[in-house]
């Protein structure tokens, strides 16, 4: 075979092909470079998916009529003028590809006036080529209408997707570029129907709620201002999830982006709150110095590189933690609608009993038993004041706990509102919450179980699981914590390795791993017998946690039931 030179017709389609991937592409670049020309107001039309036509025009600085033939040139911006620029950049386009891209695989009419009451230029593009231009007036801004995409690529539009799909990227697009620019006015117009509007007023609360409507914003938490990174955003309460990660959006730097690290902050951050393959709303910007963040990773500028990854990390967890844990609002569950993406969860308006001191060996971290008898013994029965805004009535099958009250009925999963509880106290637990065992036991442990508890014997130390090497894989348990009573200490450290070597437990931290699994086997079990005063006690004691709706799985502990709801169930409304 022999080499050779590309036509610039081919290669220009062929690098059109890294930049111009489907109508929400063009819809992006053309966005892009409406924000960076300082726009207030941008307006894009679309037909047929964005396949027919796409329109967008703004009120930005515009191009001079000199410069505007230059603009459709490939590697031709105003944005940057020298390798080092690539170190600080602080636009949103600045390769100077997209409108090159554009015109390789679709006809564009770019029409552009950069001073109001003076002459702008219109130019037309056809086949790759420049084939009119004529002078036009109007007000400032610019307008590009694209026809006819991948028309002369019939290969690349039969992977196009039915026009509904290819409008809902373009919608995506919208969404995102709204959300990091509230202060720009958006409008989307599909084959003649408003389907996004924006007000502009450059509050962010205000974009979400013409974007996802009042309800669902009301129900986000809102991150303070002055975070560290510039942090600011809404994230959504750890009973409102998604089958998918499809609402969670990133934004650095007025760019959205698709991060691996900011996604692993989140998971980080919503640990032991939402359940497995569940994923929180997310609307999350950072603001940092632009050197600190290298935006030139793909054409189609999505990606990027944090400069001090660990650190961007380690702050995004950190403030979504906090929120989590500051925030006790809940909203009560609707039952007009499917229960599909929530749980029912209680208000935590409801009238919850006043915490009363607690016999010592309640719920705490002295030894919980497995039998009702134990039970008996070890939750103790002393009389706690009753409040008719909330009380135990029984147990569904010893599982589920029933209480009431002037909001409805409530459900309480006994195991995880036993384990939540738990789970919080190790949190706070001191390596002197053990009890010594006289006679030392002695475990073999497999070489991995081994290699674990070496790993992570100082954090099983300060949970009161005291261990020595005592041979090649045995070991001597000396001590153990309170909360797991006279179970067999040694299967105990069993199931707590085993739990903690599971893929569920590999992603957390030690400490945390140890904090789960000791929570998980000490709490109370399914099919245990509480009385009505053992049932009032782990009410209590799970309202006083900081994230007491879910269990560290991220399940519910507790649902609520309205009168509402009841009413609807039984054909009243």
């Amino acid at each position: 075979m022999t080499i050779q030179r590309l036509s610039s017709d081919v290669s220009s389609k062929i690098a059109a092909g890294e930049v111009i991937e489907r109508p929400a592409s063009v819809a992006r670049e053309l966005i892009d470079n409406a924000l960076d020309s300082g726009a207030t107001n941008i307006r894009i039309v679309i037909e047929d998916g964005g396949k027919t036509l796409i329109d967008v025009g703004d009120d930005g600085a515009g191009i001079a009529p000199a410069q505007l033939p230059l603009a459709i040139e490939r590697h031709s911006t105003s944005k940057l003028s020298s390798v080092d620029d690539l170190t600080h950049i602080q636009t949103l386009g600045f390769r100077g590809e997209a409108l090159a891209s554009i015109v390789a695989v679709a006809e564009l009419s770019l029409r552009s006036v950069n001073a109001q009451g003076e002459a702008g230029l219109e130019i037309q593009t056809r086949g790759n080529s420049l084939v009119h231009q004529r002078p036009v007036g109007g007000a400032r801004g610019t307008r590009a209408i694209v026809r006819g995409l991948f028309r002369t690529l019939p290969a690349r539009l039969e992977f196009l997707r039915a026009n509904r799909t290819e409008s809902n990227h373009v919608a995506n697009t919208v969404t995102r570029a709204a959300l990091a620019h509230p202060d720009v006015s958006f409008e989307l117009r599909d084959n003649e129907r408003i389907r996004i509007q924006t007000p502009g007023t450059g509050n962010l609360r205000d974009a979400l709620t013409s974007i996802y409507g009042i309800k669902l914003v009301d129900d986000l938490i809102e991150l303070p201002p002055g975070q560290t990174l510039g942090i600011d955003g809404f994230i959504s309460q750890p009973h409102l999830h998604r089958p998918s990660r499809s609402e969670i959006s990133f934004f650095v730097n007025g760019r959205w982006v698709t991060d691996r690290l900011l996604s692993a902050a989140v998971s980080d951050a919503y640990r032991s709150m939402v359940p497995s393959g569940r994923f929180p709303i997310i609307v999350l910007r950072l603001s940092l110095p632009p050197e600190e963040v290298d935006v030139n990773v793909h054409p189609a500028k999505a990606e990027i590189r944090f400069r001090q990854s660990s650190e961007v990390f380690r702050q995004v967890s950190a403030t979504l933690r906090r929120a989590l844990s500051s925030t006790r609002k809940t909203t009560p569950a609707v039952f007009d609608k499917p229960v599909i993406d929530q749980f029912f969860f209680p208000n935590t308006n409801v009238d919850w009993r006043q915490t009363a001191p607690m016999p010592t060996r309640t719920f705490s971290t002295e030894p919980i038993k497995t039998s009702s008898r134990e039970h008996s013994q070890t939750l103790g029965s002393s009389p706690i004041s009753k409040n008719p805004e909330m009380r135990a009535l029984g147990q569904v099958d010893q599982t589920y706990i029933v209480a009431i009250s002037a909001d409805g009925l409530y459900l309480i999963d006994q195991h995880a509102a036993h384990e939540r509880v738990l789970y919080e106290q190790f949190e706070s637990i001191s390596s002197e919450a053990t009890q010594q065992l006289l006679d030392p036991l002695t475990i073999v442990l497999s070489a991995e179980e081994s290699e674990w508890v070496s790993a992570h014997k100082a954090a099983l130390q300060k949970l009161g699981l005291m261990i020595s090497l005592f041979g090649p894989d045995s070991w001597l348990i000396r001590s153990v914590p309170l909360a797991i009573g006279r179970r067999d200490a040694a299967e105990y450290l069993r199931q707590v390795i085993a739990e903690a070597l599971s893929p569920e437990f590999r992603r957390l931290e030690a400490t945390e791993q140890a904090h789960w699994s000791m929570a998980c086997r000490a709490a109370i079990k399914s099919g245990d017998k509480l009385s009505t005063e053992e049932m009032d006690q782990l009410i209590e004691k799970l309202q006083a946690c900081d994230l007491g709706l879910t269990c560290p799985h991220g399940r519910p502990t507790i649902v609520l039931m309205t009168r509402t709801m009841l009413d609807k169930q039984f054909g009243r409304i």
